[in-house]
């Protein structure tokens, strides 16, 4: 299944887009979720870039809570 991406740079992009596509869907189906109290797949999403890590906010598929979710990097 596709979501929206939003990127707010090219480096953004590279960076995401640098993690194998099996990953990015791991990473997308494991926010935690506040409110569900639970691992949840985060949706309408964004990627933006941080110092050391990729910062990914949108909402919970089940509740629709605001989530984030920390992709560092090396």
């Amino acid at each position: 299944m596709k979501h929206a991406e939003n990127i707010s740079s090219i480096k953004a992009l590279q960076a995401w887009r640098a993690i194998p596509q099996h990953l990015r869907d791991k990473l997308v189906r494991n926010v935690f979720c506040g409110r569900c109290l639970n691992a949840v797949e985060i949706v309408d999403y964004s990627i933006r870039q941080e110092k050391h890590a990729l910062l990914l906010t949108g909402k919970c598929r089940t509740c629709s809570q605001p989530v984030a979710r920390v992709v560092e990097s090396d």
